[in-house]
């Protein structure tokens, strides 16, 4: 079950217009229901289409074999539900969504599919500036959409949700979940980042109210907890009691780890590190958080020595042990350039001395790895630019252009999102005081328009159906001396990849006393 397709590759000036085609398609929302008739062999299918179908299959794992397919009636973009019976099945399944949607043709190029003009959810905003998707299949919000605005006037300041489809999922309408934050103005609420335990990080880069804010995607309603404690001082650095300084305004942030593991990442223009400078990448260890961090940084990954970052506006991006970082520049250049790529504190590629034409205008400094790191998009002044990532053996990284899309929402793009059919999502602050800002949807082009969605764990199918064979601890229909080898592979090596009924004398788990029933069936003792 892959979620993977690839990106043609096309070098070339890609002109754009909304509503040509429809958004390539995924399934999200996957949630699975026995039907109550007694039989345990009806289930009711659910899963949430980001755009029409021309087909979806409803596929039933058990392990690695796929072991039944069933054609599905919903091929609507939004909700669909399907009614499958699985008779004949006995035991534990995995199950996934596999959506095929409209083939791109050779030479067609990206295409924007959705913009505020041609949905009604996405009316209103002014200064959007941070958007991400919740890619982990394992969540239940997975292919949820999260965006911020940054300026209160139609819209206020705070975090929107929109399932895949773009629906308003939560009913919030233009009231922010906001998290009774008091939000820096023009600049609060930047840019925002998604953890895979549920927790959503929120930079502020105002200089009034510096800092990072965690939100719950569980209950976005509660107060955001401050990561940083500490005193502004009003010039965006944050000071303990004892005048340590802790972190200042930051644009942009990053977290590994979930749990005491926990672990953030700040890009920070105003705090300054043993060497004197300002705007670099740093470190905090903050765990679960237990109350606000109020100390220095736990590392400096970046020092900006060389002081290539001076505009203030960055993005972070990990990736084989180093960061990209960007910046927002109206020329780039080998002193201030737009793009670098830094590891163990050493600047291994600079944009603007490889080629100040290559990006050349990066505004407003998103970037967004995809294609598990093998492709970088980039934003430059009102267009996209699309490029194959790769490292040499020393493990300094070169970039080649693969896509322009030329026109995108405006010049101003602060953030870029990427989604597992490889439809780009862009969040465009408003260009001038009286402009508005842009949240929309570009597909790209893929060889196969075809993505399988598998449902998460916790959606595991449980068939009752068909016969039950004592002793039938492999799902093969007898009892063998196979299901004792099963339940011995379990026992010493934890493989459970033979088990469809392991727990054969219904106590809850799998131990012995299971190998020592199905021994007896075989003896015929039992």
């Amino acid at each position: 079950m892959k979620l993977k397709t690839l990106l043609f590759v096309v070098l070339a000036s890609v002109a754009t217009m909304a509503g040509a085609r429809e958004a390539n398609v995924f399934a999200s929302g996957l949630m699975a229901f026995e039907c109550d008739n007694g039989t345990n062999t009806d289930f009711m299918i659910c899963y949430t289409l980001n755009a029409p179908a021309t087909s979806v299959t409803i596929n039933i794992y058990q392990g690695e074999t796929l072991v039944k397919t069933i054609e599905s009636s919903g091929l609507a973009k939004g909700y669909n539900e399907q009614a499958i019976n699985l008779a004949g099945l006995s035991g534990e399944y995995t199950w996934s969504v596999k959506a095929t949607g409209e083939a791109w043709s050779e030479g067609e190029t990206a295409t924007m599919v959705i913009d505020e003009n041609n949905t009604a959810t996405l009316e209103g905003y002014m200064s959007p500036r941070g958007i991400t998707i919740d890619k982990d299949t394992e969540s239940e919000f997975y292919g949820r959409i999260y965006v911020t605005e940054t300026r209160n006037d139609v819209r206020n300041v705070g975090i929107y949700v929109y399932d895949a489809a773009f629906n308003d999922i939560t009913g919030q309408g233009n009231t922010a979940y906001n998290g009774n934050v008091a939000w820096g103005a023009s600049s609060g609420c930047t840019r925002i980042f998604l953890n895979k335990d549920g927790k959503i990080y929120l930079s502020d880069w105002s200089d009034g109210h510096p800092g990072v804010w965690r939100a719950d995607a569980f209950d976005l309603n509660a107060d955001f907890v401050p990561v940083f404690g500490g005193t502004p001082n009003g010039d965006g650095l944050r000071f303990n009691e004892d005048e340590v300084a802790i972190a200042g305004s930051i644009p942009s942030c990053w977290v590994e780890g979930t749990g005491e593991n926990t672990v953030l990442y700040t890009f920070d223009e105003d705090y300054i590190n043993t060497n004197g400078n300002v705007q670099g990448v740093y470190q905090y260890n903050i765990g679960n958080l237990e109350q606000p961090w109020a100390d220095a940084p736990s590392a400096i990954i970046y020092d900006n020595a060389e002081n290539l970052h001076q505009n203030g506006n960055s993005m972070i991006i990990p990736q084989n042990g180093g960061w990209w970082i960007s910046q927002t520049r109206w020329t780039d250049g080998a002193a201030i350039p737009s793009l670098v790529y830094v590891k163990n504190n050493e600047v291994l590629f600079n944009s603007g001395a490889v080629d100040p034409e290559m990006i050349l205008r990066s505004y407003s400094s998103a970037i967004c790895l995809f294609d598990e790191g093998t492709k970088l998009a980039v934003s430059s002044y009102n267009n996209i630019k699309i490029f194959e990532v790769t490292f040499d053996d020393a493990g300094v990284p070169s970039l080649s252009e693969l896509m322009n899309i030329d026109p995108a929402l405006g010049q101003n793009c602060y953030s870029i999102a990427i989604d597992a059919a490889h439809n780009m999502y862009l969040a465009v602050d408003r260009a001038n005081a009286s402009s508005t800002g842009n949240v929309g949807v570009f597909a790209l082009p893929v060889p196969e328009n075809v993505c399988e969605t598998p449902a998460p764990s916790a959606q595991k199918l449980f068939v009752g159906g068909g016969t039950v064979v004592a002793g039938d601890v492999d799902g093969d229909g007898v009892a063998t001396a196979g299901d004792i080898t099963a339940l011995y592979n379990y026992l010493l090596n934890s493989d459970s990849s033979a088990i469809v009924n392991g727990d054969q004398d219904g106590d809850g788990t799998i131990t012995a006393g299971d190998i020592t029933l199905v021994y007896n069936i075989l003896l015929g003792s039992n």
